[in-house]
C-alpha cells in the first residue's frame, strides 16, 4: 500500500521543534527519562489450566507445569522494586479484557508506568491462551491506547512469555574470535513488548519456570540499578539464546533447542525500573 500523501508540506511547529532539540542536548535527566517516581503497577495474567471449549476443539490445552515458579519471582522482584503486584489466575477472555478496561478507565495522574505479564501458551499470529479462548494482545492494548488521558506519556511495558508457533529451533553454532509542553503524542507510542520467542517459533519452560521470566528477574535484579530497559532486555535476549537450551534426551525432538526472544517498542524516553 502506498504512503498517505499530505496535500502540502509536512507540518513540522518550529518553536516546538526548536525548542525540544534544545532541551534533548542538554541530556537532563527529566527530559531523557521517564518520571519514575509515582505509583508503579505489574499486573500478571497466569494460566495454568484451561477450560474444554469449542475454541480449544473441544481438547483441554495442556497445564503450564513450572508457571507458578515464574510468578513467585516476578512477584519478588518486581515488589522489592516498589511495585504494587497483582496476579489474576486462569481468567477467561472477558475477564481479562474486563480487568484491563477497568484499570484503562482510572485516573492514573500519580502513576509512573504500567507493566503486564502474559504467562500462557500462544500461536501462530499472536494469540494468547485465556482459559477459555484464544486472543490477541492487541485486544489489550488498544484498550491502553485509548483508555483515560492520564495514560498519555506513561510507559506501558508487556512481558509476554507464550509459544508464537510450532517450529523449534536447533540453533547454528558459530565460532568465535576469544520539559516536553503541548506536545501531540501519537497513539501508538510509550509501549514496549517483550516476546519469549520470534514468530513462528515455540517458548519452553519446565518445572523452574521459563526460560524468559526467570532470566528477565535475573536481570532486572542484578542490573535495575544502572542500566535502563532496553539494555537489560538487550542482556536477556543474550542469556537466553546464548546459555539456555532444553534438556530432554528422551525426546529428541525437543532435545538440545535454542529460544530468541524478541521485543517491539515505541518508547520516547529511556526507562529505569
Amino acid at each position: 500500500m502506498d504512503e498517505t500523501a499530505s496535500d502540502g508540506p509536512f507540518n513540522v511547529n518550529p518553536s516546538n521543534s526548536s525548542s525540544i532539540l534544545e532541551d534533548a542536548q542538554k541530556y537532563e535527566p527529566e527530559i531523557l527519562y521517564y518520571n519514575m517516581t509515582g505509583e508503579k503497577y505489574l499486573t500478571i495474567f497466569n494460566h495454568n489450566k484451561y477450560k474444554k471449549t469449542m475454541y480449544y476443539g473441544f481438547k483441554r490445552p495442556s497445564p503450564r507445569n513450572g508457571t507458578m515458579e515464574d510468578v513467585a519471582k516476578l512477584k519478588k522482584v518486581f515488589e522489592n522494586l516498589n511495585y504494587k503486584v497483582k496476579v489474576h489466575h486462569d481468567l477467561e477472555h472477558a475477564e481479562i479484557l474486563e480487568q484491563v478496561m477497568t484499570l484503562s478507565k482510572e485516573d492514573h495522574k500519580a502513576t509512573s508506568c504500567l507493566c503486564f505479564a502474559f504467562l500462557t501458551h500462544g500461536d501462530k499470529g499472536g494469540d494468547l491462551f485465556a482459559a477459555d479462548r484464544p486472543y490477541q494482545l492487541r485486544e489489550v492494548t488498544v484498550m491502553l491506547e485509548h483508555g483515560h488521558s492520564s495514560l498519555v506519556g506513561k510507559p506501558k511495558l508487556f512481558f509476554v512469555q507464550a509459544c508464537r508457533g510450532d517450529q523449534v529451533d536447533s540453533g547454528r553454532r558459530v565460532e568465535l574470535d576469544g520539559a516536553e509542553a503541548s506536545l501531540i503524542i501519537p497513539t501508538h507510542a510509550d509501549f514496549l513488548v517483550l516476546y519469549s520467542s520470534v514468530e513462528d517459533y515455540v517458548s519452553f519452560r519446565d518445572r523452574d519456570g521459563s526460560f524468559m521470566i526467570q532470566e528477565l528477574c535475573d536481570v532486572i535484579n542484578e542490573y535495575h540499578k544502572d542500566w535502563d530497559i532496553l539494555h537489560i532486555i538487550t542482556l536477556v535476549h543474550r542469556r537466553v539464546a546464548h546459555y539456555r537450551s532444553t534438556f530432554a534426551p528422551s525426546n529428541p525432538s525437543i532435545h538440545d533447542k535454542k529460544q530468541m526472544p524478541e521485543t517491539r517498542y515505541s518508547l520516547t524516553k529511556l526507562f529505569k525500573f
